[in-house]
Parts: C-alpha cells; sequence; structure tokens
C-alpha cells in the first residue's frame, strides 16, 4: 500500500533532517537547519505571490490566505481574535506539534515554528508583519498576529494553487539536502541517514517519490 503523504509525513522528514543535523553537528547542525528551513519557508512564499501578481491581486495578507499552498487533512482546532485591523488566531491543534512531540523532538518544533510562518511571510512580501507570541510546543497554543491583515479587498480562495503534500515533502527534502551537502564534509552520510531512517517509518516507495523532487525548481510556479 502506496504512503499518502500529509502533514505528518512532512513534519516526520523535516524531524529526522534536525536529528540527525543535531547529532551529528550540534549547534551549527542546527544552525543549517534553520537556515535550509528560511530558504523554504522564502521560496513557498514567493511562489504564493507570484501566481497573486499573475491573477491581478495586491499582496497583502487578505491575497495571503486565498493562496496558500496547502490542504488541510488532519483535524484543526483555533480561534480568531485580535483588535482591528489585526488577525490575531490562536491554534490548539497541530499535526506538526503532535509529530515532533512523538519523536521526542519538541525542541525541533521550537526551532521550526519559529522560522516557517514568518519566513513565508518574508517571500510573499516582506513588508508585512506577522507576529508569533507564543507555541503550542510549550505552551497551550500558537498565537500568531497578521498586522493589518483586515484592510484590503476580500480575495476568493484559489483552488488551483493548492499543491500536493508529496510535492511539500519534496520541497523539504530538496532544500535541507542541498544544505546539508553543501556546508558539511560528511552532509552526503547525513542524508543517507535520514534516507534509511524515512524508509523504515514508510517505505522505499515513499523515498523513492521524495527524491523525484530533486530536479524540480521550487522557485517556479
Amino acid at each position: 500500500m502506496s504512503v499518502q503523504f500529509n502533514e505528518k509525513t512532512h513534519a516526520y522528514l523535516i524531524g529526522l533532517f534536525y536529528r540527525n543535523l543535531k547529532e551529528a553537528h550540534g549547534e551549527a547542525g542546527v544552525a543549517v537547519f534553520v537556515k535550509a528551513t528560511q530558504k523554504t519557508a522564502e521560496q513557498r512564499g514567493a511562489r504564493m505571490a507570484l501566481r497573486a501578481l499573475r491573477d491581478g491581486h495586491a499582496l497583502n495578507f487578505k491575497t495571503y490566505a486565498a493562496y496558500g499552498e496547502w490542504n488541510s487533512t488532519f483535524p484543526r482546532r483555533g480561534e480568531e481574535c485580535g483588535v482591528y485591523p489585526d488577525r490575531r488566531m490562536k491554534s490548539f491543534l497541530c499535526a506538526w506539534r503532535d509529530t515532533f512531540a512523538e519523536m521526542g523532538l519538541q525542541d525541533c518544533g521550537m526551532v521550526y515554528c519559529k522560522e516557517i510562518d514568518r519566513g513565508i511571510v518574508r517571500g510573499f512580501n516582506p513588508d508585512l508583519t506577522f507576529e508569533l507570541r507564543s507555541y503550542l510546543h510549550n505552551s497551550d497554543c500558537c498565537d500568531m498576529v497578521f498586522k493589518n491583515a483586515l484592510l484590503g479587498e476580500d480575495v476568493p480562495a484559489n483552488p488551483e494553487v493548492k499543491m500536493p503534500w508529496d510535492y511539500h515533502c519534496g520541497h523539504v527534502y530538496k532544500t535541507y539536502c542541498e544544505n546539508v551537502t553543501m556546508i558539511f564534509a560528511d552532509g552526503h552520510k547525513i542524508v543517507d541517514q535520514v534516507d534509511a531512517q524515512f524508509t523504515e517509518a514508510f517505505d522505499q516507495q515513499a523515498l523513492d517519490v521524495v527524491r523525484s523532487y530533486l530536479g524540480t525548481d521550487f522557485n517556479a510556479i
């Protein structure tokens, strides 16, 4: 039976890179993980912006919400609050949080979640302001603020911009592999360890699917 790629597959792959980088190189490995996460986030945000500009939309938070690249497959629970014109979102349920906890990698969650959303926003439009006030990894919710998010014309959600979860896993895999092998002399050994552990957790077909994205240009739409 083939693997169904989803948020937890994505999180598991991220956790494997974090664990192996930290075990091999300590804080230097974590720094490389951060840099790869930032690049992945910025590329995704930039793709969202390119599609929005193609369709004639302003690069504000209403467009940002409409042009997100993924669909949730796991239950989510949250609430919206805040003072106009800001949008404040509290999230109480997250597949990444659960996966990192199952792997014993809450520290990975703290590092990854600090970078991912603000990196996507930065790649979409660096003039927008995003604040992460707390993490679900060590508090009761992720508390996120999107400044001036309620300003501007409403933008309808565009289902055509959604990308499958194997694409997102392939993006993580390619970007992390490139950074790891570029920086560390033993980078290929670290990637081999990630490959073996990912295959053990899922199967060879799943790894083959992820590796099939090594030739993809993740700057393109």
